[in-house]
């Protein structure tokens, strides 16, 4: 079963979203945005960070958000209104055809990669639309580190019936030695990579799992069908429910935030891969017409 958002999913992202919009701000000024940037925000969600970024670049700048949500757009766009240097549309990662090469000045890359299914196609488009000089920063969950929302889906979606259904949808955290591996083979030469460790409060198992409801599009509950997701709900709870205090719910969580400089222009690096066939040949043997 396909994960599917819902108009309730994306209107409660927005009210329980602030350790993503919290992560946000940290990740901007790690890319120094100023007045006059052309920013892209890939996985914008409703909109609320991507607003906060168009009135720093300002009316000479320019936000872009996408996401693959049609629901998270169709909120976002009700900020337009009041940012003419605002725009939004539905568009993916892996898929950012509408934009030409080297049209913008940042890439922002919020809480969104570990939702990204072929997150090397999304570093090379990523690369593509950046202008020389540009930069493009990423935060997300680090896949070094197994926070306890992750423990208790993995254990709950293990047991009878929902074993039987495929986890769809969920995220990939990616660890800190395969995300430096993607970089190099996408050309980002130069990186910068921070570890937080931050701590995501809920008053209980209701809320935490509400925040992750809606910050993952309902992939809280993998492929297992609608009919029995209550019952997870209610399972997950119970575990949550032994981690409660009378302070609530503290979960330690590690973010990666990580950002870039962009790789060769695509224009210089075809001439120098076309020079090293000449001079070196296919079959990697050194020619010598000479």
């Amino acid at each position: 079963m396909a994960v599917v958002d819902t108009p309730e999913l994306a209107r409660g992202y927005t009210a329980v979203s602030n350790t993503q919009f919290d992560a946000g701000l940290f990740l901007l000024q790690r890319l120094k945005v100023v007045p006059g940037h052309h920013v892209l925000d890939v996985g914008c969600g409703p909109g609320n960070i991507s607003a906060h970024i168009a009135a720093i670049v300002g009316e000479d700048g320019t936000v872009v958000g996408i996401d693959p949500s049609r629901e998270r757009i169709g909120l976002a766009l009700e900020l337009v209104k009041a940012a003419p240097n605002l725009s939004f549309h539905v568009g993916r990662a892996e898929d950012l055809s509408r934009f030409p090469s080297a049209s913008f000045d940042v890439v922002f890359v919020n809480s969104t990669f570990h939702w990204v299914r072929d997150q090397p196609a999304a570093l090379a488009e990523f690369a593509r639309v950046l202008k020389a000089g540009g930069r493009v920063g990423i935060s997300g969950g680090s896949g070094d580190f197994v926070a306890a929302h992750e423990r208790i889906k993995e254990d709950v979606l293990a047991r009878e019936p929902y074993r039987n259904y495929p986890d769809v949808g969920g995220p990939r955290f990616v660890k800190r030695a395969h995300l430096e591996g993607l970089l190099q083979i996408a050309g980002f030469s130069e990186r910068d990579i921070v570890i937080n460790t931050i701590i995501k409060s809920a008053k209980d198992g209701d809320a935490m799992i509400e925040w992750l409801d809606t910050s993952s599009s309902g992939a809280t509950y993998g492929g297992i069908p609608v009919d029995l997701r209550p019952k997870a709900r209610e399972e997950m709870k119970q575990e949550w429910a032994k981690i409660t205090t009378e302070e609530g719910i503290q979960m330690p969580m590690e973010l990666l935030f990580t950002s870039y400089a962009p790789p060769l222009p695509w224009e210089p690096l075809r001439q120098i891969r076309w020079l090293y066939g000449f001079v070196v040949g296919v079959d990697g043997k050194q020619r010598a017409d000479n």
